[in-house]
């Protein structure tokens, strides 16, 4: 008998069933081997980044974007909605969810991330506004309607010039006729993760819709604009806070913070035998080239790949993955994806884009209003090594480009 849980709901969640469903195939005896799915939501698995895209931006609802609900009704699983687990023994292989106690062989943790919320005492420009974070479908319905509601003389303020934050711009300019201003604390929108080029042909987008966007504010000057601007609404994306609280409770090493995510290795496991964990929950440690490297996914590619390999172990009986004979395969070696959609125009990206550490820089191949392309390249033994792909655009030149990632450029 083998008995499955897996805390969380969302993509991590989902693939990590589908691929441990896939590599037993016909081998599963669902009277014997059980899976079950933990979630806090009233809702099936969904494509958790539409919250801030289709949910927001055109009123999709969770069953609009719910991932193949097929597998959910397969025989032997189950699925525990608006279910809050609220306590987990590793040694003796049990969780807790309202009264019942449930026993497992193999546990998974996708528990995911959460808006990083704001301190009133510390940011008293909170008090008395109508402030939004946004995570859930109800989040995203909630302003949507405040934000169609919204008139000509009304400001809107995204405090967070990240991609969620970005995203929330581009729906207010698009919902309303509301002044838009985005408030970001670095020198630059979406920094971290996009090459220069691409931070400041985001920002011209937003320009060209009457969005204003101001970097390079400290806390004071900061408070001082949203007490200027008087906004009727304040929507605050300012980072994630990884779910790792059931995995700390159990003794299941976690990193350090801030932005500390549960401890796995390029296959998803935790410090803590037959337990896994995926998701945008973790933070995954190992070596590239013989480097130690940290990395703390945030996007749904990454979901997706560490949900498959950790499948693939479950199925294999917690050793190394029924598809791959020596080993379980490694999250480090795929090239990570991210995407965002603004003003209908989708910028995808693929590999290590960002500039802000290392010795990576970019190199701009194409630039207009409809299309981007901008390489990020590292130095190598036998020249540029392109690192990471930004693009924007549906033209042969640009998906010619998506397939640049890890070519050696000409001198």
């Amino acid at each position: 008998m083998t008995r499955i849980a897996i805390i969380g709901g969302g993509v991590a969640a989902h693939t990590t069933l589908k691929s441990y469903l896939a590599a037993v195939g016909g081998d599963r005896d669902p009277s014997t081997d059980t899976v079950d799915i933990f979630t806090t939501e009233p809702h099936a698995p969904y494509r958790r980044p539409e919250v801030n895209k289709g949910m927001l931006l055109t009123g999709k609802t969770p069953a609009e974007v719910a991932l193949p609900g097929g597998i959910l009704t397969e025989p032997g699983v189950t699925l525990h909605l608006s279910t809050v687990v609220t306590a987990v023994d590793a040694d003796a292989h049990t969780l807790t969810a309202g009264d019942t106690t449930y026993t497992w062989d193999r546990l998974v943790f996708a528990t995911g991330a959460g808006p990083r919320l704001l301190d009133p005492a510390t940011n008293p420009w909170l008090a008395d506004r109508d402030v939004h974070y946004i995570r859930t479908p109800e989040h995203s319905a909630a302003l949507r309607t405040r934000l169609a509601g919204l008139a000509p003389t009304d400001t809107v303020v995204v405090v967070g010039g990240g991609v969620l934050g970005l995203e929330a711009a581009s729906a207010a300019a698009t919902l309303s006729d509301a002044q838009v201003h985005v408030l970001e604390m670095g020198d630059e929108v979406c920094a971290r993760m996009l090459p220069p080029a691409a931070s400041r042909w985001l920002r011209d987008r937003h320009a060209e819709h009457g969005v204003t966007v101001t970097c390079g504010l400290d806390a004071a000057a900061l408070a001082a604009q949203i007490d200027r601007l008087d906004p009727a609404v304040v929507v605050v994306s300012v980072g994630a806070v990884r779910d790792t609280m059931l995995a700390e409770d159990a003794g299941i090493a976690v990193g350090e913070r801030p932005g500390a995510g549960v401890i796995v290795d390029p296959a998803g496991r935790t410090s803590a035998p037959d337990v896994w964990a995926a998701g945008d929950c973790v933070e995954v440690h190992g070596e590239l080239d013989g480097v130690p490297v940290i990395v703390r996914p945030e996007d749904e590619g990454s979901a997706r790949t560490l949900g498959t390999l950790v499948g693939r172990q479950l199925a294999a009986g917690g050793g190394t993955g029924a598809a791959d004979a020596d080993g379980p395969g490694s999250y480090l070696t795929e090239p990570r994806r991210g995407w965002t959609n603004q003003y209908g125009l989708m910028l995808n990206i693929v590999g290590d884009a960002g500039t802000a550490s290392g010795d990576r820089r970019e190199q701009v191949e194409l630039s207009s209003p409809e299309e981007l392309v901008v390489f990020t390249v590292a130095s190598g033994t036998d020249g540029d090594v392109v690192t990471g792909v930004t693009t924007v655009g549906r033209s042969p030149e640009v998906r010619a480009a998506k397939n640049a990632l890890g070519t050696v450029l000409a001198a």
